[in-house]
């Protein structure tokens, strides 16, 4: 066991070396559009420029305006801003009408966001406000929650294969260099099983490459299947993949330190396309990323080596049940190690686990774990006692836990650790008063705040308008007043009315929100007999 020590004390020094930054780059989402969501516009725009939080890959992306009979007011494509984190589409001039906008990205963990919204010129966008406002038809933003496509669906499983696949190959890989069994015969067998892995590995790299690379092309058709390829990060790595899957036919059983070296490879190429891509500082968590990878591919190639060990031959199984015992343990410390690091890098608010998916899953996750420790005692109990029945018992639940474990890997690596904010669109209807308050893009910073009110015809328009901010967690700072000023409307079209009711709209910009948590919205509506109306609403930003 003195390799095991020695890589055990390598990995803890380079553990140690890594400080824990401050610095978080959120996943890709849309910050800001001009036109806003939902614009009601006097003039027609010269142009649409989505704004982002993160680096856009260069290549595969577009911006498309249709007018009310679908068809796209013109042919010119979108262009990337110089820090690639704004697209920008000019616009010929447009009629008074509404017209839909669409977007498709690829954000630099090398997954795709789509997202549709509505705006106005001359008009109101009709009845009620649309809940378009710049929704990413992207798990990164919308998660399981909303419902899963087939594509999606495909996806989840072809990454959950991916991960099965890739971390029993590699790991399986290191244990026939490491443990190769005592007889001939059983070394003959286990290069078979490799030889199998390594084909399987290979099919289901394609297969979830295919999904993938369908899901970036979106409507871009051929062009944008050629710009994937030759202008994304996440192109040219899934292109070094699967040289690197291909070259490992030629290369591998050959040398420990290149076989060594080609499993690091592919830990490295699937550390480069993820989440670990995206967060400062990119080199520890692809580091880290890579040592929780080589800790799981140790612990799943090792349980599938064992598995075939003990139904193949019981006394082989048992050789080798130490040896997995105490280099599983070592690899859950580090999964252990490295996944609360990479946690505390991702996220600037542990409180956000218990508010996303992602989080909720890793709860799961780590909870699956727990119960991987408590088996891994109980198996080495009755292992001491040669219990063979229940070993055999407790090493079918052992690798139960492993593909669920795994399972939640598949599917919790495709959603943001992040939370995203949504537009504010809130709609009260009253007896004899109506309201809609809109904050748009509803982020920490600049916003654009809209208060529509109907009142009766009979009582004109309202004596005072008032919105008031205020943080929720500091009832000592006193709130924000939002400086609203009446906006008509000279679009020309009458005013929406409700059963004798007339609209009167408010409006303002500014940075009223100047950082995330929770926030009291309160709307003080005042008519012109004195009669005030108050509408309170907690929202939350991130």
């Amino acid at each position: 066991m003195r390799w095991l020590k020695l890589s055990l004390a390598v990995l803890l020094a380079v553990l140690c070396m890594i400080t824990i930054p401050h610095q978080v780059s959120a996943h890709a989402t849309l910050v800001e559009s001009v036109p806003a969501a939902n614009a009601e516009l006097d003039q027609a725009p010269s142009q649409v420029v989505l704004t982002f939080n993160e680096r856009l890959e260069d290549g595969a992306f577009y911006i498309r305006v249709l007018d009310t009979n679908k068809k796209p007011v013109t042919a010119a494509k979108a262009e990337l801003n110089a820090n690639h984190t704004a697209l920008q589409l000019h616009l010929p001039s447009l009629a008074k009408g509404n017209y839909l906008v669409t977007y498709h990205v690829i954000s630099a963990d090398g997954h795709p966001i789509d997202g549709t919204y509505l705006f106005a010129v001359g008009q109101p966008i009709s009845a009620a406000p649309v809940d378009t406002s710049g929704g990413a038809n992207h798990l990164h933003s919308n998660g399981l929650s909303t419902g899963l496509s087939f594509e999606d669906a495909v996806q989840f499983i072809s990454r959950v294969f991916y991960y099965m696949a890739m971390l029993a190959f590699t790991g399986w890989l290191l244990w026939q260099r490491l443990a190769p069994g005592r007889s001939a015969a059983v070394r003959t067998y286990l290069m078979g099983w490799a030889g199998q892995l390594q084909r399987i590995y290979l099919i289901v790299f394609i297969f979830f490459m295919f999904t993938h690379v369908y899901a970036l092309i979106g409507d871009g058709g051929a062009d944008a299947l050629q710009a994937i390829f030759t202008s994304t990060g996440a192109g040219y790595i899934w292109i070094a993949s699967l040289l690197l899957s291909l070259l490992g036919f030629v290369v591998l059983y050959r040398s420990l330190w290149i076989d060594i070296l080609w499993a690091a490879s592919i830990w490295l190429t699937k550390s480069l396309n993820g989440h670990a891509s995206v967060f400062e500082p990119k080199a520890q968590t692809i580091v880290l990323d890579m040592l929780h990878l080589a800790a799981a591919a140790l612990w799943v190639g090792g349980l599938v080596m064992l598995l075939v060990l003990w139904r193949k031959d019981r006394e082989e199984g048992l050789a080798f049940f130490p040896r997995f015992s105490a280099t599983a343990l070592y690899s859950i410390v580090l999964l252990m190690v490295t996944g609360v690091l990479s946690v505390l890098i991702f996220l600037p608010n542990l409180t956000y686990i218990i508010e996303t998916e992602w989080g909720q899953l890793l709860l799961a996750k780590s909870a699956l774990v727990l119960l991987v420790v408590v088996t891994g005692m109980i198996l080495r109990s009755i292992y001491r006692k040669r219990r063979l029945k229940q070993t055999a018992l407790f090493l079918g639940t052992d690798a139960v836990l492993a593909v669920l474990i795994v399972g939640i890997v598949g599917i919790f690596t495709y959603l943001t650790p992040l939370p995203s904010n949504k537009p504010l669109n809130w709609h009260v209807m009253g007896e004899k008063i109506h309201m809609t308050a809109q904050i748009t893009p509803n982020v920490p910073g600049v916003n654009d705040f809209t208060v529509k009110v109907w009142l009766p015809e009979k009582l004109g328009k309202p004596k005072q308008i008032l919105m008031k901010l205020q943080d929720a967690k500091a009832s000592e700072i006193a709130p924000l007043e939002v400086p609203l000023v009446w906006t008509e409307d000279k679009s020309g079209v009458p005013e929406d009315s409700y059963g004798g009711l007339s609209k009167y709209m408010y409006t303002a910009r500014g940075a009223y929100l100047p950082y995330a948590g929770y926030w009291n919205v309160e709307i003080r509506v005042m008519d012109s007999n004195d009669d005030e109306t108050v509408y309170n609403k907690q929202i939350r930003l991130f």
